[in-house]
């Protein structure tokens, strides 16, 4: 079922599936990434379903300087095994990829579930390449 004006169905993305996020060369340190780039917007932490992207596009998706960014990989799986993070697809008129992942509003609770996001999270489309 499509939501309103979007013209994309709102599905359910399997544990098994990969999701991309773009990493800004700010949260990168000397090639590790810092747990400082797992942060919410507009009420979600915005990744891309691979079911519907490539890394290289999620690169390109940024608003300025894609270069700048790397691309990492998580599976919705892994996410949802973290402290009660959830992924829910939310298409976007220009993104039928966009999903969100909730993260939790108390500091301390965030600091601990950016450092297990980090734990499976990895690079798959370093910056430069």
């Amino acid at each position: 079922m499509a939501d309103e004006g979007l013209g994309f169905p709102v599905e359910e993305v399997p544990d098994a599936d990969s999701l991309f996020m773009r990493a800004h060369r700010d949260h990168l340190r000397d090639g590790s990434l810092q747990p400082g780039v797992f942060v919410a917007r507009d009420g979600g932490m915005s990744v891309d379903w691979a079911k519907y992207s490539t890394p290289e596009a999620t690169r390109q998706r940024a608003k300025k300087n894609p270069e700048n960014n790397a691309v990492i990989r998580m599976e919705a799986g892994g996410i949802r095994s973290i402290d009660n993070l959830d992924v829910k697809h939310s298409p976007e008129i220009d993104n039928r990829a966009h999903s969100d992942v909730n993260l939790p509003d108390k500091r301390e609770d965030l600091t601990k579930v950016r450092m297990l996001l980090r734990r499976i999270a990895e690079v798959v489309l370093p910056i430069g390449i």
